[in-house]
């Protein structure tokens, strides 16, 4: 699923990636594109407001976390998931034991 990247000037995800990584499934790329979105504008982030702050991380750890879920329920394992977001494979395995849980 590519996607086109607001505000960057690149028609989609895949222009974000090494040639020889765009073999990737859309979903591994998703999760690398959240992850790094969030280290990347974190700068950006502290210049504001601290309330500016803390939505702004919020939202991208959301979607870090929707990204992870997302490639898991993909049939992408905890740990390669770990790796794309640069996570512990605790905190994925958490993630996904919470979503399992909240659905049961």
């Amino acid at each position: 699923m590519e996607q086109d990247i607001p505000n960057t000037g690149l028609q989609n995800d895949r222009d974000l990636t090494p040639p020889g990584r765009r073999n990737l499934p859309a979903e591994r790329r998703a999760v690398r594109l959240a992850a790094r979105r969030l280290t990347d504008k974190a700068p950006a982030l502290v210049a504001g407001s601290a309330g500016a702050l803390r939505a702004g991380l919020a939202a991208r750890a959301a979607s870090l976390r929707r990204a992870t879920l997302t490639a898991w329920h993909a049939g992408i394992p905890p740990q390669v998931i770990a790796a794309d977001a640069r996570l512990s494979p605790g905190t994925v395995r958490r993630w996904i034991a919470a979503e399992s849980h909240g659905h049961s």
